[in-house]
């Protein structure tokens, strides 16, 4: 086959064309830093990193919902914490109450400081974390407490999905607590008969077991919110190492090997030059040269 000057000519240029295409692969990987930065550059392996990058938001989003969730179930036990503490401090002036010594002045004296407790019980019933409510079932925009008594009867819990088909309950249904009835009587209910007795000069300490009812069933709901905090703090930290590991697979297969990168630059620049030089010499540029 006959070669010509113009074949010649047109097979520098496609050369040249596909050195200047793979420079400027290399500057971008180089300015990106990343080994693939369009679909083209590796059909296969794009496929495979879009793939780890939508596993990757979704851990991320598992992992903010799990620690939305264990911020919630901690307000939760921080409020049932303070509701403990009330009632102890409830049981601790029944006690008092229910001495035999005292006299009708220190009786009332006793129930006024009972009737304290039903306000900060409605303040904790109406605990909130943000702008909702801990105690109002999924109505977490409407207070549970109102005019002295838990209203709310919401009975749906609040779900958090926090991994692959796993969802998560996070709050405590408040009626359970408030609306508990011992011996026929809610905390509050029972807080108030105890300073009645006291107010009419009587003995409280039969509702000394009604208060410890109360109080057994608010320690066995502090300890499933308890049990919750546990699965869900081991589950941020699997989601953590979820996280890292997918994070290293999506490097791994996307992040350009700077030093080679920038080898292959170096050496495809002066491929590029070689190929300049001796096409330049290859194509004469006038007739004069190609008689010469």
């Amino acid at each position: 086959m006959r070669i010509t000057q113009k074949m010649l000519g047109a097979q520098m240029i496609r050369n040249i064309q596909q050195n200047y295409r793979s420079l400027s692969q290399y500057q971008e990987q180089i300015a990106s830093g990343k080994a693939i930065n369009k679909p083209s550059d590796d059909p296969v392996k794009s496929i495979q990193i879009m793939s780890y990058r939508s596993a990757l938001v979704e851990t991320e989003q598992f992992k903010r919902n799990a620690e939305d969730g264990l911020n919630w179930l901690e307000a939760t036990d921080k409020a049932l914490d303070d509701l403990t503490q009330v009632m102890q401090k409830a049981r601790e002036l029944t006690v008092q109450g229910s001495n035999g010594v005292n006299n009708q002045e220190s009786g009332q004296t006793i129930a006024v400081g009972l009737r304290q407790l039903i306000g900060e019980i409605s303040d904790i019933a109406n605990a909130k974390i943000g702008d909702r409510f801990l105690f109002a079932g999924t109505d977490t925009d409407t207070a549970p407490f109102q005019d002295g008594k838990f209203v709310n009867s919401n009975p749906n819990a609040l779900s958090w999905n926090v991994g692959q088909g796993i969802y998560m309950n996070v709050n405590v249904n408040g009626t359970e607590i408030f609306d508990f009835k011992a011996d026929g009587l809610s905390f509050i209910e029972t807080v108030e008969k105890i300073a009645g007795e006291l107010e009419s000069g009587g003995n409280p300490e039969q509702l000394l077991g009604t208060l410890d009812k109360q109080l057994n069933n608010l320690l066995a709901h502090r300890s499933v919110v308890g049990t919750n905090v546990n699965r869900l703090e081991m589950m941020v930290n699997r989601l953590d190492e979820t996280e890292l590991t997918t994070q290293k697979i999506l490097s791994k297969a996307e992040d350009a090997d700077l030093a080679k990168v920038i080898t292959d630059f170096t050496t495809q620049q002066t491929i590029l030059n070689a190929a300049l030089s001796s096409g330049a010499k290859a194509i004469q540029p006038t007739l004069v040269d190609f008689l010469r």
